[in-house]
């Protein structure tokens, strides 16, 4: 079963912080060749112990809102 969330990607050092809506996920570094993406998604499967190829980024990949997909 897949479960989306929502993410607001801020600059800082890497960490996540969860909120009632969606999910400050911190990351330096930089915002070009999807560098930023990757280590959201590294920092993702980490945070919920899950493979890193089992989650996606869904919606606002150039956005820091994002819609992303976990999947189990």
């Amino acid at each position: 079963m897949a479960d989306y969330i929502n993410v607001h990607v801020h600059r800082g050092k890497s960490r996540i912080s969860p909120e009632k809506e969606w999910f400050d996920v911190y990351t330096m570094e930089p915002f070009e060749n999807n560098r930023a993406n990757r280590d959201i998604i590294n920092q993702l499967s980490k945070y919920f112990n899950v493979d890193y190829r089992n989650i996606e980024i869904v919606r606002g990949s150039t956005s820091r809102k994002k819609v992303v997909k976990i999947n189990d």
